[in-house]
């Protein structure tokens, strides 16, 4: 502001001579130009050092040219020029400035976008994994519903047979030796519905799911007393597992095949479901054969 100051005063200082010559027209041109000056510097951003120095010497070149129309005019569209070039370089920088906030703005989305497909993932995972939890709930519901299916199917058809069976003869009744001869490889029940043949799931298998030797021998030995017998069924049956009811088939169908592989008649295996035995056992149920006609 002191140096506007200063220039206003070296104008005046050499216009003041030629005041009588000076054109009216040029003169009020000149205070007008000033005044324009006064008012860019005002504002910003503030003009640099060598734009203001040529704005200055336009000035001093019109103070001087006053006096002279044609070399005023010159002069004035020197001056005119180049504060044009003062207003668009701020026109730049202004759009610059905007620009730059455009791209933080950009930048700002972007990591929200960024962030907002992150918790995306994480809720499509979510949403995933509880899709998998519901189809394994579900699966294990059906696989409950169809054991007690199959319970109440087996207890309905054995209470049939029992029914019909009454007080019939065991079917080692006719084999007392079979009886004492099973005793020493299971546990052997009489019951109404027929003979139980219990013994543990692990006196026949080993830690890897399948048949020991111990195991095989036992059935073999079991096999050949079976062949024995009057059973019109015999059923197999194991209990429950702490893995899964599935394991439990599986050992059943386990031994169903050993007892066929040595001799029991296919024809009178059956598997049943081993819901209500003791845990860890499994039995072979001998039902009693149909009275005669």
């Amino acid at each position: 502001m002191m140096r506007v100051r200063h220039l206003i005063a070296a104008v005046l200082l050499i216009a003041l001579p030629g005041m009588a010559v000076a054109d009216p027209a040029t003169t009020q041109a000149l205070q007008q130009a000033i005044q324009r000056l006064r008012d860019a510097q005002r504002g910003a951003p503030p003009i640099p050092a060598a734009t203001l120095s040529g704005l200055h010497s336009s000035l001093q070149m019109m103070t001087r040219d006053q006096v002279d129309p044609t070399l005023f005019r010159v002069d004035q569209a020197i001056f005119n020029a180049r504060l044009a070039g003062l207003r668009e370089m701020r026109e730049q920088a202004a759009k610059q400035d905007q620009l730059n906030s455009l791209q933080r703005q950009v930048q700002s989305l972007t990591r929200q976008q960024q962030s907002l497909q992150t918790e995306y993932g994480k809720l499509r995972e979510q949403l995933a994994n509880n899709t998998m939890s519901g189809a394994r709930t579900q699966h294990l519901q059906a696989e409950i519903q169809q054991q007690k299916q199959m319970l109440q199917s087996e207890e309905q058809r054995l209470a049939g047979i029992a029914k019909q069976q009454g007080a019939s003869a065991s079917p080692l009744a006719a084999q007392p030796g079979s009886v004492k001869a099973l005793t020493v490889y299971a546990q052997v029940r009489a019951a109404s519905d027929g003979v139980h043949v219990t013994m543990p799931v692990d006196s026949l298998f080993g830690s890897d799911n399948q048949l020991s030797a111990s195991g095989k021998q036992r059935l073999q030995a079991i096999s050949g007393i079976l062949k024995q017998t009057t059973a019109s069924e015999i059923l197999v049956r194991v209990a429950p597992q702490p893995l899964g009811a599935n394991i439990a088939t599986q050992r059943a169908e386990t031994i169903l095949r050993a007892l066929r592989r040595d001799g029991v008649p296919d024809q009178v295996l059956a598997l049943a479901t081993g819901v209500g035995l003791s845990a860890g056992s499994a039995e072979l149920l001998l039902v009693n054969a149909s009275p005669a006609p």
